[in-house]
């Protein structure tokens, strides 16, 4: 059985004031928030085959509705369909002049969609496979030390230290020579190939071989970590918001899961499957610890490498506020990443 244009109007109305006051929603209160005109009676008969097909329930007796998963994404799909947008103010990301670290700028976007949503806010990085050497710089500060720093077109390692190693300036010039020739702007995996087809370069290399075992391994630990993507969350304290009231062992449940974050990447992953948009909302997320939340996701792509933003909320979240900032921030993080990574 479908649902006709009146039914659709007054779930739209009894989700957008459940999102609103967190209360059941009365046929009294959609009467006055409906463009049209309704009886009471009326409104509460329809109430009722909304109900009875799945979109409502009564939480007891005498109250009024509230909307079931099934509601919520019946209600958010056909307002996404009409292609109405949210009336926010302008979202403002830091000027790109001044983001030039992959790490800090999705850092910085994470708190961003939290502040703008008061929500829990989730921004995967981009797949790490593409990660490019720009320069790499060797430098002494005192006798026996060397230090190196990696700059790759995502970020700028700190100085790490190789210990022990005991080289002229002059021998070091030549080495951090030498490896920016061969090696910069490849990406890390091809350069870790080069160097182990090459021997460390033996034949153009009369000391030093120390350092360039140690870039070798430097290298490979960065790949490791670029394939295990980033998730940068911001916003948990928003769980203890008045909107709602969970059990504690849900709560806890739900930050370990956080903070084990695989299964909350392979969630995302699979609600954008299919689409650039995608959510899932209480009863529909198959994990317990998700039942009395919903989740957002969108997905932004630099250089045919996929990243996603998230959201993660009550059941009763504004949706449509929620879509509109990850929307809007994906399509200019799509710009900014992309001069990052350049």
């Amino acid at each position: 059985m479908g649902i006709d244009k009146r039914k659709e109007e007054i779930l739209k109305k009894v989700v957008e004031e459940y999102i609103s006051t967190g209360q059941p929603v009365g046929s009294e209160r959609i009467v006055d928030r409906l463009s049209f005109p309704l009886s009471s009676a009326t409104a509460r008969s329809e109430m009722l085959e909304l109900e009875k097909m799945g979109y409502l329930f009564q939480p007891y007796t005498s109250a009024g509705r509230v909307p079931t998963s099934k509601g919520y994404r019946f209600s958010i799909e056909s307002i996404l369909k009409d292609n109405k947008q949210k009336n926010l103010k302008q979202i403002r990301l830091p000027a790109p002049e001044k983001l030039n670290d992959l790490r800090v700028t999705l850092d910085e976007v994470a708190n961003l969609i939290s502040s703008y949503t008061k929500e829990i806010s989730l921004v995967f990085s981009p797949s790490g496979e593409d990660v490019r050497i720009r320069y790499v710089h060797l430098f002494t500060i005192n006798p026996g030390s060397v230090y190196l720093v990696l700059i790759t077109n995502t970020q700028t390692s700190e100085a790490v230290s190789m210990g022990d190693v005991n080289l002229s300036e002059d021998v070091l010039r030549r080495i951090e020579n030498l490896v920016n020739e061969k090696l910069s702007n490849i990406p890390i995996k091809t350069a870790i190939e080069i160097m182990k087809r090459e021997n460390y370069f033996e034949g153009e290399v009369k000391e030093g071989k120390e350092v360039l075992h140690f870039l070798d391994s430097y290298l490979k630990k960065e790949l490791e970590q670029g394939e295990k993507r980033e998730i940068y969350i911001k916003g948990i304290s928003n769980l203890l918001s008045t909107r709602i009231s969970i059990a504690e062992q849900k709560i806890k449940s739900l930050l370990y899961m956080l903070e084990e974050k695989k299964t909350i990447s392979n969630i995302v992953e699979k609600i954008t499957e299919k689409e650039r948009l995608g959510f899932s909302i209480g009863e529909e997320n198959v994990l317990p610890e998700l039942s009395d939340y919903s989740l957002i996701a969108v997905k932004y792509t630099v250089k045919e490498m996929e990243g996603h933003l998230a959201l993660l909320g009550p059941t009763r979240m504004d949706y449509l506020k929620g879509i509109f900032v990850l929307d809007k921030i994906a399509d200019k993080l799509e710009d900014i990443v992309g001069k990052i990574i350049g």
